[in-house]
């Protein structure tokens, strides 16, 4: 199957909606977007989707994190696809403080039921330039 560029932007868009659930703390959204199978890899942790899901809630009294992501690399080969980007993320605490921040994604999806879901997920933290 070939994948066209409506394939690719819909995975990055599931990518990107992922993200804006995070930040608006829609957590139906939020567990939504992964499959069952997920896991993530941020630094030096690995979370599988039940812990990176309590991570997420847990830290939501905390404040929100905004993402921009950016320059994707994203190929798509029948219902697997994956992509690189750049997230220019600022941490918004509930004080108002703002912390920017940068990492370096890749992300696998895979396509169930006509919907793109995370099934992996790595982030590098990018030193401040």
């Amino acid at each position: 199957m070939q994948a066209t560029q409506s394939d690719t932007l819909a995975a990055e868009a599931a990518l990107i909606d992922w993200h804006r659930a995070l930040e608006q703390h829609d957590w139906g959204a939020l567990e939504a977007g992964l499959t069952a199978e997920f896991v993530m890899i941020e630094q030096d942790r690995i979370l599988e989707r039940a812990a990176l899901l309590a991570l997420l809630t847990g830290s939501a009294a905390l404040g929100r994190q905004r993402a921009s992501l950016h320059d994707f690399r994203t190929r798509v080969q029948g219902d697997v696809a994956w992509t690189t980007a750049r997230n220019d993320a600022v941490w918004i605490a509930t004080d108002g403080a703002q912390t920017p921040y940068g990492f370096l994604e890749t992300a696998v999806l895979r396509r169930e039921g006509g919907a793109w879901r995370i099934d992996r997920y790595h982030a590098t933290r990018l030193v401040a330039r």
